[in-house]
Parts: structure tokens; sequence; C-alpha cells
């Protein structure tokens, strides 16, 4: 569920969009909270989980641009591309030029279905982002199982090679290692090809030195006390993950 602030001292409007965001969207997004002036503002991106701010500029105590200059100047990484700017004034407007925590500005004139559309654009995007954090965070669950080392680098490449067949799911089994896999992870990270096999085949090989042999039977399926390939386990991986989430 995607969390919401409407940032706006005209109340009405506030609740107008509260009401209809809630109605339509109710089963992605939800407005939490409603802050009338830039103080109050402030203290809910503090103090909650917040995801997308809609941001009026013309607000008591602290305006819109305001609060935009405290959030670049606190480095709150998270509302980056996060706000949209619903607003008049057009003199305020003009102020946020290469505005990183901006999505978009709209004019406050706006039909509240326009808004809407655009709020849901940003929503689809904000769902997405968390879906591949959550997978993420699965394959690194995976890799702790097996006693991967995730401090190593080679696990660090194991784990983008995963992600990487996962997001090429439809035909990852024509991937190429050789020819495709290790060069995109060498040209992520600047680093030789061998240099990316060698730090991946040293994680799996602290990995099948420490991590018991009756488990690896279990999770590979395997008859005996093989070591599993680094392909063996990025598959394996990658289906149980598409089981979960495709």
């Amino acid at each position: 569920m995607i969390n919401i602030l409407i940032a706006d001292d005209n109340i009405y409007y506030a609740r107008t969009l509260m009401n209809t965001i809630n109605n339509q969207m109710d089963e992605v997004a939800k407005v939490s909270h409603i802050a009338i002036d830039g103080q109050e503002t402030i203290n809910i991106l503090n103090n909650n989980n917040i995801d997308i701010v809609l941001l009026d500029l013309e607000m008591p105590i602290y305006n819109g641009i305001d609060i935009l200059n405290y959030l670049e100047k606190e480095d709150k990484e998270k509302y980056k591309n996060s706000i949209i700017v619903i607003s008049a004034e057009s003199e305020l407007i003009a102020k946020l030029k290469n505005q990183e925590y901006v999505y978009c500005i709209i004019n406050k004139l706006t039909s509240i279905s326009s808004v809407i559309k655009i709020i849901n654009e940003l929503v689809n995007q904000k769902n997405e982002i968390k879906k591949e954090l959550l997978i993420k965070l699965q394959v690194i669950k995976e890799l702790q199982y097996l006693n991967y080392n995730l401090s190593h680098k080679g696990t660090k490449y194991l784990i983008d090679i995963i992600l990487l067949l996962y997001d090429k799911y439809n035909y990852y089994d024509n991937l190429n290692f050789e020819e495709i896999v290790y060069p995109a992870i060498s040209k992520k990270y600047g680093k030789s090809i061998s240099t990316i096999k060698s730090n991946i085949n040293k994680s799996n090989d602290f990995m099948y030195k420490v991590c018991k042999r009756d488990k690896l039977k279990e999770y590979f399926k395997f008859q005996d006390d093989t070591k599993p390939t680094v392909k063996i386990v990025v598959y394996t991986i990658v289906n149980k993950i598409i089981m979960q989430y495709k």
C-alpha cells in the first residue's frame, strides 16, 4: 500500500482530493495524512512512512519551496521524484527548475480526474520499486539460507545475475552467461569478466565449504554431494522467485 500525504492549507480541496483517492485507489494507495501548514508537513515526513507527497506551494509557516529545500538539505533521498506539486502560484512554480524531488507540477485548476491519473502513474512506479526491493530481499534470503557470505564481492555479483535473469525470465534459458550475463555485470562494475567470474566462483566455493550437505541436497534436489555450479544456483533461485512473484 502506497501512503500519500496531502500538504495543503485549503482543507476543502485537500479533503476532496483525499476522498477521491481513497475511493478510486483503495487497493493500491491511500491518503494517510493531511497537513495544513509547512511545519506540520515536515513533522509528518520525519515521523511517518510516506511514499508520495501532494504539495501545495503557498502554505503558512513554511511554504512548499521551504519544504523542498529542507528535504534537499537533509538529503531525504526517499522523497526524490516522489512529490507532485499542485499549485496555482506561478511565481513559486518558476523557482522549481531542476528540482529532483519533484515528480511533476500540476496547476491547481486542473480537474480532479486529471490529477488522479497522474497520481496513479506515480503510484504504479512506486509499487514497481517496492516489488523490486522485495524480490532483491528474497534473493538475499535464499543466498543466506545457503550460507553464502553476503559481504563477499562474488555474492554481490551473484545477486545481480539472479536479478538480471529474473527480469528476463521469459527467455532466460537462452541467455548465454559468457556472451550476455557476465559482460553485463562486468560493464556495471567496471571489472573484467575474468574478475567477475573469479569472485563469483570463490563465493560459490565458500558456500559449498560451509553449507551442510543435507541442506544442499534438499534445496537443489541432488542425489549426492555434488557442488552446485553457479548456473544451477542462479536458475534454482530464479525459479523459486518466479513461482512466488510472477
